[in-house]
């Protein structure tokens, strides 16, 4: 089977958005994105998402591809950060209809946790005192587990916080100081069981397979483990390699590598030893607990995903994002802020556009955007006629892969991803993307596996 899948491990975008970031269009004028935010308020979903970019950690990890910069030394400069992300909320936060009930915040980085927790606590305060939030909202944050202890936990539940994400990637220490990450403070299953007790919940592990360094055995460990700790969720992802965009990388060639066709065992038998755990198994990269969120959004086809991860219809809004590098992601447009955070707090300073980019969709965009999620997320498509149309060559693509038992037709208008076909279900989102035919993907795109 590994054999047959690596037919299929080609370059193509993760299709977090469409069209892919990387291919946004130059944001023209701070008009234009105030123009966008403002329409967007008369589209669905009618609830708000907001994100937060926190681009700062206290070391960097070797592997790392995440938008993150070394936490400055200098106070002066988070303190300007801070102050130009508090700028852009009050310039922003009146382009959106205050009426709208916020049903998710999310912050990301970058580690959030590694700044002073008062910097968060002014945001969460500033949204409130100009929305009302649902009364399930979700406010979420990802964090380093070897700077989390019981007393900084307690504080951010006393903040508000009740979705948390801990960046575990392997329990092998060795494996760890090879690519330059900290264990976890507490051990896993002790954070695990206070997280809960503080009422957190869809509490999730960061999880990464092909690592420099990385064995057979110990990665299995490290999914024991995760398994023991039963959190919530259970993200699994694939080490992209990727030196000539993150040149930290390079410095982990000292160490051996998986091949693809290991690396791809790897996966496949730790997607085995979840569900005999237990777990369920969502989209291309996830494991959940049957009764989380998640896991109840998949069997009712009401699982969505944005740049913050999977997430469900009820809890997602329009997502409308602060700080550096941050892209909103609105049902007209996307737009993204300048990804280094000096030049975006210099450019806020001077009351500039922070944007560099702004993507206005057009009707056929969505209709591809919205098919693309909707395989993605549910394993499966039904579209209408007009949909049909839109797609044209692109549905043929899709459905033409039943002969290599990829999907299975269900009529003409509705295929459903087979076992095999959820495993590279990357590739099968690719054939609707008249983007992605005949041209270099390689260098541009990771592999699908």
């Amino acid at each position: 089977m590994i054999d047959f899948l690596l037919k299929y491990n080609t370059n193509a975008p993760r299709y977090t958005s469409y069209p892919p970031a990387n291919l946004f269009h130059a944001a023209e004028s701070k008009e234009q994105v105030e123009r966008v935010w403002r329409e967007s308020n008369s589209l669905k979903p009618r609830n708000v998402s907001f994100y937060f970019h926190v681009p700062y950690c206290k070391k960097r990890c070797l592997f790392c591809g995440c938008t993150a910069e070394l936490l400055p030394g200098n106070q002066d400069e988070l303190v300007r950060y801070f102050n130009a992300l508090f700028a852009e909320m009050d310039e922003k936060l009146p382009w959106i209809d205050a009426s709208r009930p916020v049903t998710q915040v999310h912050f990301g980085g970058g580690t959030p946790s590694a700044v002073p927790y008062a910097y968060l606590e002014k945001i969460l305060n500033k949204l409130r005192e100009r929305f009302t939030f649902a009364p399930h909202a979700e406010i979420a944050i990802e964090c380093n587990p070897s700077l989390i202890d019981e007393g900084r936990l307690r504080e951010l539940a006393r903040m508000g916080f009740n979705r948390i994400s801990y960046g575990i990637q392997d329990f092998d220490p060795q494996v760890l100081k090879n690519v330059g990450r900290d264990p976890s403070l507490l051990p896993v299953k002790d954070l695990i069981t206070l997280s809960r007790e503080l009422n957190f919940t869809g509490i999730n592990l960061d999880l990464i397979y092909g690592l420099p360094s990385q064995t057979e055995a110990a990665f299995y460990k490290s999914v024991e483990l995760a398994c023991e700790a039963h959190p919530d969720r259970i993200a699994l992802f694939s080490y992209a390699h990727v030196p000539w965009i993150k040149k930290a990388q390079k410095t982990l060639e000292r160490f051996p590598m998986p091949t693809p066709h290991e690396k791809l065992g790897y996966f496949l038998e730790a997607r085995d030893m979840f569900k005999k755990a237990g777990f369920v198994d969502v989209g291309m990269d996830h494991f959940c607990d049957p009764k989380d969120s998640l896991a109840v959004a998949l069997s009712e086809g009401l699982l969505h995903r944005n740049f913050q991860g999977y997430c469900t219809r009820a809890t997602t809004g329009e997502v409308y994002a602060f700080g550096s590098s941050a892209i909103s992601q609105l049902d007209n447009a996307y737009s993204q802020n300048v990804h280094e955070s000096k030049k975006y707090v210099e450019l806020q300073e001077a009351h500039q556009m922070t944007e560099i980019r702004c993507e206005v969709l057009s009707e056929e965009e969505r209709v591809i955007r919205d098919a693309i999620e909707r395989l993605m997320c549910n394993r499966k498509l039904k579209v209408s006629d007009a949909e049909k149309k839109v797609l044209s060559a692109g549905w043929e693509r899709l459905c033409a892969l039943e002969k290599e038992n990829l999907l299975v037709k269900k009529s003409d208008s509705e295929v459903e991803a087979t076992e095999l076909g959820t495993l590279v279900i990357r590739y099968l989102a690719m054939q609707l993307d008249p983007l992605m035919q005949n041209v270099q993907r390689e260098g541009v795109f990771s592999k699908t596996i």
